[in-house]
């Protein structure tokens, strides 16, 4: 075995600020639960990095540059510690880690193993699914329930993908054609634009007079925020992924308005979190590793369709250029891989 391994991994400075660094990996004193892995593909997540990338407020208090950026990485065992039982050199895994040639990790941070019937480059977007999984999970979806999707950038579009390939009615919310048309190819029931006239009488009329079970909002917009609250029927559930007012003053009304709120006992909830640590299905049912093996599952029997997703793949030392690229088009609601082969 080498006993070391050159790693280049990109770390944001500030806005638009952005540079590769290079470390090496010392593999001969391995820890004996950990593994070292080459990467193979990563995949942007067009909201969270490309709001890192212009310099949008920070979620919560504290620096956020220098930071490194993405965490939808899938890899290629080149070493195994000595308590590692069920890994193998050569065996690909998916990870959190961000945008980096190659890393060492703990076998527990390894989200599963890939499947040999999954490509990587496919399963490289296994983690933009979970978060609209979790979404899902969080709301009680259940087959056939009305799924409203609020806002269709990636985050978006996967979501509608899911919710198809889980047996719900999807509608689909933009005021990006493309993204509309998109959504609409993917088997949504209904598109609208955002701003269309009496639009909550209209899904409602589209779901056969049930209403809207669960509404995935993925906007930080408070105009999105107040059409969300017109959405979902009585006692339904606004599933929140993205972060209503993030670089936006005070909205103008009451973001719990009575009408909607309490006169529909609405349930508001926060998603995109799912335990990381090990436990039996009876103790924890839904763990990350158990959510993502299981949307590897989907992906390679294409139920879930990650080309759908997927602009293009690009060399990995062309980041730059793609979150150009991406924030100068952000209609259609499709991401970029990067491959760290050619870098």
């Amino acid at each position: 075995m080498n006993p070391s391994l050159d790693s280049y991994f990109v770390e944001l400075l500030g806005p638009r600020e952005l540079i590769f660094k290079s470390e090496t990996l010392d593999l001969s004193n391995l820890d004996s639960q950990s593994v070292a892995a080459k990467t193979l593909y990563s995949t942007i997540s067009p909201g969270t990095e490309l709001a890192a990338w212009q310099g949008d407020p920070p979620l919560r208090p504290g620096p956020i540059y220098p930071r490194l950026v993405g965490y939808c990485n899938v890899a290629e065992i080149v070493a195994i510690g000595a308590e590692v039982q069920t890994l193998k050199v050569g065996d690909r895994i998916l990870t959190t880690q961000a945008h980096r040639s190659a890393f060492i990790c703990k076998q527990s941070a390894i989200m599963g193993r890939v499947p040999d019937a999954l490509g990587s480059i496919e399963a490289s977007t296994t983690y933009l699914f979970h978060l609209g999984y979790n979404a899902l999970l969080k709301g009680d979806f259940r087959p056939g329930h009305a799924v409203a999707v609020l806002g269709l950038g990636a985050l978006g579009m996967a979501s509608v993908l899911l919710i198809q390939a889980l047996g719900g009615q999807v509608f689909a919310l933009s005021n990006h054609t493309d993204s509309l048309h998109h959504a609409q190819r993917m088997g949504a029931q209904g598109t609208w634009r955002k701003d269309t006239p009496h639009l909550a009488r209209l899904v409602t009329e589209s779901t056969g007079g049930s209403g809207i079970d669960l509404v995935i909002h993925t906007s930080n917009s408070w105009d999105d925020w107040w059409l969300a609250l017109s959405l979902p029927r009585k006692e339904g559930v606004i599933s929140v992924v993205g972060f209503p007012g993030r670089g936006q003053p005070p909205p103008s009304f009451n973001p719990l308005d009575s009408r909607y709120f309490y006169d529909n006992q609405l349930r508001l909830v926060a998603a995109g979190f799912s335990p990381s640590i090990a436990a039996a299905p009876h103790d924890i049912r839904f763990t990350l590793a158990r959510n993502c093996s299981y949307l590897m599952q989907l992906l390679a029997s294409e139920r879930l369709k990650a080309h759908a997703l997927i602009g293009g793949v690009e060399p990995a030392h062309r980041i730059i250029s793609c979150y150009e690229a991406l924030c100068a088009n952000r209609r259609t609601g499709l991401t970029v891989v990067l491959d760290w082969a050619q870098t």
